[in-house]
């Protein structure tokens, strides 16, 4: 009976002693958390730019923005979008298939830039997956820029710490843009064919920060609602804008920031009707009497109920989770208004909505989804130990026009710079398949 009690209170020992070591490694990872979070989560008493708008006031100057130069008989600019990466840890992790695919695609492609739309991480390790991103970019001395996404800085890095990160490489084209406007890192790259010094600007992409969440109290990330581009930015989209054609009166550009504007619904919807497929009444009495072309690709980010959505009583119930879409809504500025009225940007390309990727002509702008490349994202669900290769839910959704499981990949946005068909587009995903 001794012999019993004491193998009983050893084994008690033992297991509070594995419940304490765990519990102290709990501490100490909580501790290092916090400890990277104080010093990367820092932000400067000054407002976050590197120059300040002064609604206009300030003298535009082509030295303000990032610039890429092109071979001066270059016909085409070739842009690759790479669109919700949300990098989680990098190494050994799914995150080193999403760099695989990137690896094959752009030695495939050899693009002049690519065009992160955001989302290039989701992750409490936000500063070292910022690290391994833009060093895998510099060991391939590949040209890029980046907006940011609503997941970027809601971890572990504040925007402050990534403009810092972003600015020590060469080959990352991004500027934080001006100090007094909403947003973090809206700016033009600016393309030239020859030497930036013959003053021959050829194209410009036009950067913002389309936010995050709308700062109420009565909204929640559950809401399905999201943050929207401000009044002072469109105001500066037009400075800027008419400070291109300063230079150049027929320069072109093209848009991108992260989350969609509600023109995206509008042409799904159009296109949809003009098919003849029947669509809600409630939307077909909204709809503007434009005309739509080209559409192509799918919406397959949701089959959620319009009871669903907290303020989306306006019918629009498709997956497509534009900016703004919040009760209270009083500073949205008609971003495409602007687009249009600009005679400069032709095109709109975003991410967000990693499932959706609808493109084609709205009004005779081009709008269009970048192709998901993330393999740490939803909707798939791919673990050895758990779900080995199988969507997460509602796995009859997530198909292409054909039925197929749909792939991760890219998208190629060439511009033809010749001055026969200057500016016009042709727009293709790659999935990763393509790259094998």
């Amino acid at each position: 009976m001794a012999k019993a009690k004491e193998k009983n209170k050893k084994r008690r020992k033992i297991a509070w002693g594995i419940v304490g070591g765990i519990l102290a490694a709990l501490l100490i990872v909580a501790a290092v958390l916090g400890i990277r979070a104080g010093i990367h989560m820092r932000s400067p008493d000054e407002p976050l730019g590197s120059y300040v708008f002064d609604g206009g006031e300030t003298q535009f100057d082509m030295d303000l923005f990032p610039y890429l130069e092109v071979d001066k008989d270059a016909d085409e600019l070739k842009i690759m979008q790479i669109a919700d990466p949300q990098i989680k840890f990098g190494s050994f992790t799914r995150d080193t298939k999403t760099m695989d695919l990137l690896d094959r695609a752009i030695k495939r492609e050899q693009p002049d830039i690519c065009v992160v739309t955001g989302d290039l991480t989701l992750s409490v390790f936000t500063y070292d997956a910022f690290r391994y991103f833009c060093n895998f970019m510099e060991e391939r001395q590949q040209y890029w820029t980046f907006v940011f996404g609503n997941h970027d800085s809601q971890f572990d890095c504040s925007k402050y710490t990534i403009c810092q990160i972003l600015a020590d490489y060469k080959y990352c084209l991004f500027d934080p843009g001006p100090s007094d406007i909403h947003g973090t890192g809206n700016f033009l790259v600016n393309i030239f064919k020859g030497n930036k010094a013959d003053n021959n600007l050829i194209y410009s992409l036009v950067c913002l920060d389309s936010g995050m969440y709308p700062e109420a109290d009565n909204v929640a990330l559950t809401d399905w609602v999201y943050d929207w581009i401000r009044q002072d930015q469109m105001d500066w989209y037009v400075w800027a804008v008419d400070g291109l054609k300063s230079v150049n009166p027929t320069v072109q550009s093209s848009m991108f920031f992260h989350i969609p504007v509600k023109e995206f619904a509008n042409m799904y919807y159009l296109n949809e009707q003009a098919h003849g497929n029947q669509i809600p009444d409630s939307v077909k009495e909204q709809l503007p009497d434009v005309t739509v072309s080209d559409v192509k690709g799918v919406v397959r980010e949701s089959d959620k109920t319009p009871d669903e959505y907290v303020w989306g009583d306006d019918g629009y119930t498709v997956g497509i989770f534009y900016q703004g879409n919040a009760e209270g809504v009083t500073d949205h500025p008609d971003v495409f208004a602007y687009i249009k009225d600009s005679d400069c940007t032709k095109a709109l390309f975003c991410g967000h909505d990693h499932v959706n990727n609808l493109k084609g002509y709205y009004d005779g702008i081009y709008l269009g989804y970048g192709l998901c490349c993330g393999y740490h994202t939803y909707p798939f669900f791919n673990n050895p130990l758990i779900l080995k290769d199988k969507v997460l839910y509602n796995a009859k959704l997530w198909t292409d026009e054909n039925g197929n499981q749909m792939e991760k990949g890219v998208t190629v946005i060439e511009v033809s710079l010749a001055e026969s068909d200057y500016g016009a587009l042709t727009v293709n995903d790659r999935m990763n398949s393509y790259y094998k």
